[in-house]
């Protein structure tokens, strides 16, 4: 006896063009999810059509006529399955989330679901999400559910119109998009064609708050926050009161206000959104950041308390990274470093960089607040406790932003392990390379000489290939403890530059520097020349508060790249 095929129960609907860099991993994503792949081609003429047969799709093949709402129509048109899964070239499934995905398609009493896409800084899961929004992505298949919209094209509003008693259900199904990765807009041209298009739909329809909304986002992108805030503002006055996106209206005048100079409006706008969203925590993180720019410093650690409290952002919210966790923290270190509170400061960074995905540059908040605070030798044991990952991963990096910040005695303690001298410089060379400490003696007798001339120094600095007598591998702790012994009246430019361009603390091992590196370079001895003089005059009652302000205030070192 013949068996009758399945129902597909998940069909996957893409509209395509030109998208054979990026569509396979999408449709990889998404194996043994879609049941059903259906592909709408607006007229590609790379690999992609080849490449989505590959994977068993069905191509629809559909002239480009400027609107996306009847391109995703097609796609529906042409679905057999329960439910319908909607992606982007650009996009792919969280693997974790697949299990989910699943068992939310059983779950027949709603008639979509929203997942959370991570919109990514680069162009792989691994990069840094930097928001996350949650978006309607799958659905009900049902003849009158068709999308609305040339641009930026919606199904809510219909669900909800042709099933007034329509529930939808809030997943945390996660989606990585890396449409808007660095120099991928750029390269599609997105921001013009978007703005085209929704200028066209404005013309059709001024009052829609939808299209109004959008084209003020486009602006931001460019940086026009003039005519977004004018965006925004309509929007508002057209806005139905439960829309979606009201809090982002709210979140973006805010932004708009603040970056154009309107401080104390920006301020107003937040009262207000917070008067309807008061556990949106990425409202109390900017409030509490706009009153640190007016030195409000009480006011903003209590703002950005309640962010904490509340927390990573309610699933039903627009976030970005961050908020309400890493990033409030941060914030709220710096409010208390402000004000003198150093242990709670440190504290902060300290539990921000254990949560933040790229953490090395908190570590040098938490240097600097252990060096003013003359606890400089106590760096390598907190990291050790609090973040063992910096000592154990990035062990060179930190030594890196030790020697810049002039933490030298901090810098030959990470170096030297706790250990004798011959197995910290067995440690050196494992990490730094043997390669890279040659000449370290050469720099160490430099540093170490009488003649300390800027000139002399600056000029041999630039030579250490060439020296013909090779170092030990523990030259570089030594030239570091020497450093240090030097008293800082009489430590000079040269001193310092000679130590910072040892191969094993440059920045730059090879090639040619940028303009913006080549200048940090030059003015970095200048700024540790400053802090030395500074931590001279801390002694002195009478200059000590200024002088301790001062160092803390002194450009922080940027970590490698």
């Amino acid at each position: 006896m013949k068996k009758t095929p399945r129902k597909p129960l998940i069909s996957l609907c893409m509209i395509v063009k030109n998208e054979a860099d990026t569509l396979a991993r999408c449709l990889q994503s998404v194996r043994g999810v879609a049941d059903e792949i259906i592909i709408v081609d607006t007229g590609s003429t790379d690999s992609t059509v080849s490449i989505a047969r590959s994977f068993g799709a069905r191509i629809i093949p559909f002239p480009w006529t400027g609107d996306f709402a009847s391109a995703r129509n097609a796609g529906l048109a042409g679905a057999r399955g329960s439910w319908i899964l909607v992606l982007d070239a650009d996009e792919e499934l969280e693997p974790g989330s697949k299990k989910e995905l699943l068992v939310c398609a059983e779950h027949t009493e709603y008639e979509a679901f929203f997942v959370r896409i991570h919109n990514h800084k680069g162009t792989d899961r691994a990069s840094q999400t930097i928001t996350v929004n949650p978006i309607l992505r799958m659905f009900k298949r049902c003849p009158n559910y068709r999308f609305s919209g040339i641009i930026h094209e919606q199904i809510a509003a219909v669900i909800v119109q042709e099933t007034p008693a329509a529930a939808m259900h809030m997943s945390t199904v996660v989606v990585h998009h890396y449409g808007y990765a660095d120099g991928v807009v750029e390269k599609k041209d997105k921001i013009s064609r978007n703005i085209g298009l929704l200028k066209e739909q404005l013309r059709l329809n001024p009052g829609d708050a939808f299209h109004h909304f959008n084209m003020a986002v486009e602006y931001m992108r460019l940086g026009d926050y003039g005519h977004a805030l004018e965006h925004i503002l309509t929007s508002l006055d057209h806005v139905e009161p439960d829309t979606s996106y009201i809090h982002l209206l709210y979140k973006y005048e805010i932004r708009c206000l603040a970056v154009t100079g309107d401080l104390p409006g920006a301020l107003e706008a937040c009262e207000r959104g917070l008067a309807l969203f008061p556990d949106y925590p990425d409202l109390h993180h900017i409030k509490g950041a706009l009153l640190l720019q007016v030195s409000a410093f009480a006011e903003a650690k209590a703002a950005l308390g309640r962010a904490l409290d509340i927390g990573a952002s309610p699933p039903a919210y627009h976030t970005e990274s961050g908020l309400g966790t890493y990033l409030t923290r941060t914030l709220l270190g710096q409010a208390c470093q402000q004000i003198g509170e150093d242990n709670e400061a440190i504290a902060c960074y300290t539990r921000a960089a254990q949560l933040h995905p790229e953490p090395l540059p908190l570590v040098t908040r938490l240097v600097r607040l252990f060096k003013c605070a003359g606890r400089e030798l106590e760096i390598k044991g907190w990291l050790a406790e609090h973040l063992p990952v910096i000592l154990a991963e990035q062990r060179p990096e930190l030594v890196r932003l030790l020697v810049t910040d002039g933490c030298y005695a901090a810098a030959a303690d990470v170096l030297g392990g706790g250990v004798n001298e011959d197995a910290a410089g067995e440690q050196v060379v494992r990490e730094f390379g043997e390669g890279e400490l040659a000449a370290g003696e050469t720099v160490a007798r430099e540093v170490g000489a009488n003649e300390r001339s800027s000139g002399a120094h600056a000029e041999k600095g630039q030579d250490y290939a060439g020296e013909p007598e090779a170092a030990s591998a523990d030259s570089l702790i030594r030239l570091l403890q020497r450093a240090e012994a030097i008293p800082a009246a009489e430590l000079t430019y040269g001193d310092i530059a000679a130590l910072l361009q040892h191969p094993a603390i440059a920045r730059t091992t090879g090639g040619t520097m940028s303009a913006s590196e080549s200048a940090a370079s030059a003015v970095q001895p200048w700024i540790s020349l400053a802090d030395k003089v500074l931590a001279t005059l801390e002694a002195s009652s009478g200059f000590s508060p200024a002088a301790a302000r001062a160092r803390l205030a002194l450009p922080l070192p940027r970590p490698a790249d």
